[in-house]
């Protein structure tokens, strides 16, 4: 459009993904540098394609992490609707991307997903000689505190995305929290399924047992 690349921004309501690989510090020490960015391009071709797919707006990519946008920069009234389909269809993906990970003698991957709507400002950041499309808000930062209470394999979206969504969701679990920088406690929802697709993951962290003292 004439105006694509004008500075400048709006507010609107908007669902935000984000998403992380866990242990991916500590791989990425271990891992030659050729191997591990064919294992991340990988696998960040494929969460690509399935977030442009759902009319997701990919903002940037932090190292293995993931942050969308869905309901700009084109209005979408399904904006939180076709952001959880996108974190179900990732995570249905992870089996696939493992197989290949296998095979080329990677290591398995988990991600976690953390979903919030609310509204946020999107536009163009920066100068006339670098911009790009941003989204900066409260409500950003509180996406990624809910991201950061997953554990590998989980889909968490909190309550303003579940009042706005009409499917039927298949919720594994919820949990009471107060994130930090807020005010007060709010409801995650571990989802696993929307409407008549779901799969199949790890609902909980493992639990941790103490091993028997040898006599």
């Amino acid at each position: 459009t004439p105006n694509g690349l004008a500075l400048g921004g709006r507010k609107c309501e908007l669902t935000i993904l984000m998403s992380d690989l866990r242990g991916f510090t500590a791989m990425s020490e271990r891992m030659p540098a050729q191997d591990l960015l064919a294992m991340l391009n990988h696998y960040l071709a494929k969460m690509t394609e399935i977030i442009q797919s759902h009319n997701g707006t990919i903002i940037e990519f932090i190292g293995d992490g993931i942050m969308a946008i869905f309901g700009a920069p084109s209005a979408n009234a399904n904006h939180a609707r076709d952001a959880v389909m996108a974190a179900v269809e990732m995570q249905a993906a992870m089996d696939e991307i493992n197989e290949w990970n296998v095979n080329n003698d990677f290591p398995i991957l988990e991600m976690g997903i953390g979903i919030n709507t609310g509204n946020a400002i999107v536009g163009n950041v920066g100068s006339e000689k670098r911009t790009k499309y941003g989204v900066t808000g409260s409500q950003v930062n509180l996406a990624g505190r809910v991201e950061s209470y997953t554990v590998g394999g989980q889909v968490l979206i909190n309550e303003t995305t579940k009042n706005q969504i009409t499917d039927n969701l298949s919720i594994l679990s919820e949990q009471v929290v107060l994130p930090k920088g807020c005010d007060k406690e709010t409801t995650l929802y571990n989802v696993n399924g929307i409407a008549q697709y779901e799969f199949h993951k790890r609902a909980e962290a493992p639990k941790i047992l103490a091993l028997k003292n040898k006599v």
